[in-house]
């Protein structure tokens, strides 16, 4: 999908491109595993591919570890490792996919946790002006399925590497209710690291398509965050809609609830179409190209802002 790709696995070959002038003869495209772009067409300049390794503890007590890991590390994997140690903090983003240094640009997030939970700093090469420079949490401006790295006067750092905190102590987090449902027989001082893990594998794995299978770009729409006065007129119209309170302000609904509700659920154009198990998830059942998925994005989008007047973004990035 790209003209030109240098997969990077030290930030020396940084410098060595920045020294050479590539960055400033074209557009970058930085990409882990592609798992959250959607392409419609070539892109026109040189993707950057991260691929540096290593899980390094950076310092550890009693209670808690600093990890430091390098942005090429499938999520996955690092998650995988924490388990297997008991390290607490992102056992309910089991089975996310993509590359750790996707992980703060995105603040990926599910079944009650956040990336930023986490967070402690990263480094990132700065293609603009050669250098190393390293972010905290503040600085990372996260926000939901956001962060300062999505915005344009950002978009000329590479991540390198991510340092995130993790407790040895148990701390599940069950404010997710169907995670909560999957374990009520078990009582929250029975509950290991594990049996989160599997829990939210198995949620996952009964709702989501394996993208081996069936190729898709997980969750394609945010679910969008509205003011509470709005939800509330909402409410005494559609009385099953789902509610999430952010604040005291407002709230965040369920896309997957109102793309179901306008009748897209299951439904197929072609070889692009709508999950039959979650209708938030657009898929490829064989040749669908970039711009018939698209497509197929646009005209939910419209039907669900002409049902219920709220207006859909997009998860995924379009190249």
């Amino acid at each position: 999908m790209s003209r030109h790709c240098a997969q990077i696995t030290s930030s020396g070959e940084l410098f060595d491109l920045f020294e050479n002038g590539e960055f400033g003869k074209q557009p970058i495209l930085v990409i882990g595993e592609a798992s959250n772009i959607l392409f419609i067409d070539h892109f026109e300049g040189l993707s950057i591919m991260p691929l540096m390794r290593g899980i390094k503890i950076v310092s550890e007590n009693d209670k808690e570890i600093l990890v430091k890991i390098s942005a090429g590390e499938y999520w996955r994997k690092l998650v995988d490792h924490a388990v297997e140690n008991s390290w607490w903090g992102i056992e309910n983003l089991s089975m996310i996919p993509g590359k750790v240094g996707a992980a703060p640009v995105q603040n990926i997030g599910a079944y009650g946790s956040e990336f930023k939970d986490v967070f402690v700093e990263l480094e990132a090469f700065d293609y603009k002006n050669g250098e190393l420079v390293t972010f905290n949490k503040e600085e990372c401006k996260f926000g939901y399925r956001d962060s300062v790295f999505k915005s344009e006067d950002s978009k000329h750092y590479i991540i390198l590497s991510i340092t995130i905190k993790l407790s040895k102590i148990p701390k599940p987090n069950l404010s997710y209710q169907v995670l909560a449902d999957y374990l009520k027989d078990k009582n929250n001082k029975e509950i290991s690291i594990v049996d989160i893990q599997n829990a939210v594998n198995h949620i996952r794995e009964s709702k989501l398509p394996d993208p081996e299978e069936i190729k898709n770009a997980g969750s394609f729409f945010k679910n969008p965050i509205v003011d509470n006065e709005f939800k509330d007129e909402l409410k005494s119209h559609y009385t099953n809609l789902p509610i999430y309170k952010i604040s005291n302000t407002q709230s965040k609904l369920a896309a997957g609830w109102l793309i179901e509700q306008c009748g897209w659920k299951g439904k197929r154009i072609g070889d692009a179409g709508v999950h039959d198990k979650q209708a938030l998830v657009l898929v490829n059942y064989a040749n669908a190209k970039g711009p018939e998925i698209l497509e197929l994005a646009n005209k939910i989008e419209l039907s669900v802002f002409e049902k219920f007047g709220v207006k859909l973004e997009k998860e995924v990035t379009v190249i």
